[in-house]
């Protein structure tokens, strides 16, 4: 029952994505789910299976040469074929007479999509996708925990510039591929950091609006929303708070690297992280304590 509860989501994740940028993108968000569902369809080689080489499962050649698999946990493809689709779907209905708009424009849709996202940019991008993977894995993954020091300094930056939504392409596809979430561990210091800029400067500060507003901050960055702690707080106060938080959160991510600790999801922050780690008492004691440590670290550096 709780296999039924965590991966279902995962089993499906193509459809929901496709639905997900038809609806962004203009087009009709169930014609969407219906061609992500069948990029997992059960007619197709499961791409679990085609990965596993004790399973005996061969993708299908078309023409002898393109290989045909489902697209369970690829992101990439389901993304650009809901963006390409939506498109489509807007460019048939201005042609398509009235009468016919009903039946043929999603049918177009479905199968024109459908032939392009097995025969054409599915392979492509299932290759771009896995190797993307890869060298985020490799980065994160090099000696001494310099992968992870680079990217807690980076992630900080990336929200600064709204930059940081472009890492939950790379977290979902790390997950759909390997059932675990390294980016996230790391990124997750950056908000144990600003939370720890928040209160110092709060527990420093002379003025009473300016401890309120630190606290205030602090307590939001807690629950997950850092913005008002980073841009009404570490930013506002010179380089030294933004500093001492970049320099917390790549510390900190060095050491989550250099331990080898990775979620088995995303999407919870600081307070509501360690349920990401559940899934074992080493990764969940290790998680608590360094983030913990990593407060307490950025917390006395900015004081």
């Amino acid at each position: 029952m709780l296999d039924v509860l965590t991966d279902t989501v995962f089993s499906f994740l193509p459809a929901l994505i496709c639905w997900s940028a038809f609806k962004k993108f203009g087009g009709t968000p169930i014609v969407g789910f219906v061609i992500g569902l069948m990029l997992v369809s059960p007619l197709l080689p499961n791409a679990y299976e085609v990965a596993d080489a004790s399973s005996n499962v061969e993708a299908v050649m078309a023409f002898g040469f393109i290989p045909i698999t489902g697209y369970q946990g690829s992101v990439l493809t389901a993304l650009v074929i809901g963006y390409l689709g939506s498109k489509l779907e807007i460019a048939t209905r201005k042609v398509m007479p009235q009468a016919l708009d009903m039946m043929f424009s999603p049918f177009v849709v479905i199968a024109v999509m459908l032939i392009t996202a097995l025969l054409i940019l599915g392979p492509i991008l299932h290759l771009v996708e896995n190797g993307l993977v890869y060298v985020v894995e490799a980065f994160i993954h090099v000696p001494f925990g310099i992968g992870g020091l680079v990217i807690g300094f980076i992630y900080p930056l990336a929200v600064m510039t709204g930059m940081h939504h472009l890492f939950i392409t790379i977290e979902t596809a790390l997950l759909g591929s390997t059932g675990f979430n390294p980016l996230i561990t790391i990124c997750a210091m950056y908000g144990f950091a600003n939370a720890a800029v928040c209160f110092a400067i709060s527990t420093r500060a002379k003025k009473s609006h300016v401890k309120v507003i630190g606290t205030s901050a602090g307590v939001t960055q807690l629950l997950g929303v850092s913005e008002p702690g980073l841009f009404g707080i570490t930013l506002r106060y010179g380089t030294r708070p933004l500093a001492a938080m970049l320099a917390g959160s790549a510390i900190g991510g060095a050491v989550l690297s250099m331990l080898g600790i990775q979620a088995n999801s995303y999407g919870l922050a600081v307070i509501l992280s360690p349920l990401m780690y559940i899934y074992d008492p080493y990764q969940l004691i290790t998680y608590i304590a360094v983030g913990v440590l990593t407060f307490i670290l950025t917390f006395i550096i900015t004081y």
